[in-house]
């Protein structure tokens, strides 16, 4: 097969009809390459290779695909399994298609090396599939005929079925596996479930009520980020590092501080943003006090003085101070004998509609009238609030949470409510706001330094302004928790099954690479086993071409079945037959052929030498 050389094809001459008396008609010898066939085999050969390897390659990317999910999902098992079996389908075909073709190419050398009965002749023609195969070798066996052909024969049907099942390997290499795995519900926080979150009562014996004020003292701690006591003079340097908050974003304008907070859902260990944000903002202005006077500070200027010593006055400033003066007897028209600064917020009014929203921060001779705004929004910074029914927190609960005492009072005549007073440096929860006492306790004098003021304003509005920050940040972790589902109080974890993917990497790489190379090895024995011997392609035509010979000796056996055939065969000719070469007529070149006396060998013709 390695030497380039015209050969012409045996052609008999065409016996015409007795019937008809035509002359017989000899056919010119059809001249072609020694070395066309080996190219077409080799390039036949390396397609149905490639066709296995990119099989196994598309197997191994599947693999490797499906090995990154964690969870395979109905929908992803399907899609694995058909892949893969489309992909190993691919690859019996492909090395199924190889064999074949080996094997028809592995009839010629047997041909040609031995001689053959025909009933031989015919199995070893069709030995590609397995059972033929399997047919020539029981005969032999039965026979006691057994030679080189039958080990051969047997050697490539052993190859045969094992490189057909060897895709069958994989199915050790991977598997779907069942895992158990625990499914944790998202949960939110029960902000419901302690009274203190909507309609603070401090002597409530409800379940989850806060009692006495260790818990207001917890709301405080480890969230201060520095919490450290403003210098006399411009604090403005110090608003934003001792102000902060930790897990909260904090806006330092002109008039107003605030304080934002992302509530977080929980998963397991996990903790997550729930798209809800808690905004807390304030504005405080001075006023000054004096004996039954005070006076408004606001954008550095001046208004007053106002009259606060009436018992039933509708000014909430005036009520404001006449109340603290009152509840710590300091008689009327003087300044209330405070002896340390005081927080004050209203309640429980009789006309809601009048209840005052202010905090105050009194003192013996000033006082900080703080407006704060309490807003949730569906984001940090969105424009869009929560709708009402969707609010979770109620603003007055929680800017009041420090009053511990206080009484009833008119604000004129019809509203009744209930202020607050605490003591800012005695409160338990002092970590909070310890810093007003410092800023109440300094000797203001009249009129205040602007840039000093302003300083001051805006620290006490972010004290005021972190005190529900604080309160909400504690509260998201500490509260109970509910899951977020259609089931609320379903908050254990729940046990499931699902598939993974388990592949063992090294059975994968060991059984690719034995296919892979198994064809190559196969490949490489048929070629040297082939070398030197004229195959021909697996066309019947073209084997019916070379069997002409012997079977024009022969009449009447069209109706025959091949072994009734073979036999008749076998009686007529009465020698057996192998596939080689005769000499040409006139000199021409060797004709390959199929009978009785043929020479084995298959010369190279010399180069250059034109047929």
């Amino acid at each position: 097969m390695s030497h380039p050389q015209t050969i012409s094809k045996h052609s008999d001459t065409l016996q015409t009809s007795s019937d008809t008396g035509i002359d017989s008609v000899r056919n010119p010898p059809k001249p072609f390459s020694s070395n066309a066939q080996f190219r077409k085999d080799l390039t036949v050969l390396i397609w149905r290779f490639f066709l296995t390897f990119l099989s196994l390659i598309l197997l191994v990317m599947t693999l490797l695909g499906f090995s990154k999910l964690k969870r395979l999902t109905k929908w992803e098992q399907r899609s694995f399994n058909t892949i893969s079996i489309l992909a190993t389908g691919m690859a019996t075909l492909g090395i199924g298609s190889l064999l074949g073709y080996l094997g028809s190419m592995l009839r010629w050398p047997l041909l040609a090396r031995s001689m053959h009965e025909m009933r031989d002749v015919d199995l070893i023609l069709g030995m590609a599939p397995p059972t033929r195969s399997l047919r020539l070798i029981k005969r032999h066996i039965r026979e006691c005929r057994i030679s080189l052909t039958t080990f051969i024969v047997a050697a490539y049907l052993i190859t045969n079925i094992l490189g057909r099942l060897s895709v069958a390997l994989f199915g050790l290499a991977f598997n779907l596996k069942d895992e158990k795995g625990i499914e944790y519900p998202i949960l939110a926080t029960n902000w419901t479930s302690a009274s203190w979150t909507r309609n603070i009562d401090l002597f409530s014996d409800v379940p989850g009520a806060p009692h006495e004020f260790e818990i207001v003292e917890d709301w405080a701690f480890g969230h201060i980020v520095n919490n450290t006591y403003p210098e006399i003079g411009d604090i403005s340097p110090h608003l934003r590092p001792d102000l902060d908050v930790s897990n909260t974003t904090l806006e330092i304008g002109t008039d107003t501080v605030e304080y934002w907070y992302d509530l977080k859902d929980f998963k397991e260990n996990n903790i997550r943003p729930a798209n809800h944000t808690a905004h807390s903002a304030v504005n405080c202005s001075l006023i000054q006090v004096e004996q039954g006077q005070y006076w408004r500070w606001n954008k550095w200027n001046r208004t007053g003085p106002f009259n606060w010593g009436e018992e039933y006055s509708n000014d909430v400033v005036a009520r404001t101070l006449w109340a603290s003066n009152d509840a710590f007897g300091g008689g009327n028209n003087s300044t209330p004998p405070v002896e340390y600064p005081h927080w004050v917020s209203f309640t429980g009014s009789s006309n809601e509609s009048h209840l005052p929203s202010q905090i105050y921060i009194l003192s013996d001779s000033v006082a900080w009238e703080c407006w704060p705004t309490l807003s949730e929004t569906l984001a940090s910074k969105s424009p869009q609030p929560i709708q009402p029914s969707e609010r979770v927190f109620n603003s007055r609960s929680l800017y009041r949470m420090l009053g511990v005492s206080g009484g009833d009072y008119h604000l004129g005549p019809g509203t009744e409510v209930f202020i607050y007073k605490d003591s800012i440096n005695n409160s338990p929860a002092e970590a909070a706001i310890d810093t007003l006492g410092v800023i109440c306790a300094q000797n203001f004098t009249m009129p205040v330094n602007e840039t000093v003021w302003n300083s001051y304003r805006l620290w006490v509005a972010g004290v005021v302004a972190r005190l529900p920050i604080l309160a909400i940040v504690h509260a998201n972790v500490a509260l109970p928790r509910i899951a977020r589902s259609p089931h609320p109080n379903q908050i254990a974890p729940t046990a499931y099954t699902y598939k993974t993917l388990e592949i063992t990497w090294l059975r994968v790489a060991l059984i690719a690479a034995s296919i892979t190379i198994g064809q190559l090895l196969a490949i490489m024995a048929v070629l040297y086993y082939c070398n030197g011997i004229y195959t021909r392609d697996d066309s019947h035509l073209a084997t019916a071409e070379l069997l002409k010979t012997v079977i024009t000796r022969f009449d009447g056996g069209k109706l025959m079945t091949g072994e009734e055939l073979a036999v008749s065969l076998d009686d007529v000719l009465r020698a057996p037959v192998s596939y080689g070469t005769r000499e040409g007529q006139d000199g021409g070149p060797p004709e390959v052929d199929l009978a009785s006396g043929l020479d084995a060998k298959f010369p190279p013709f010399p180069p250059r030498q034109r047929f």
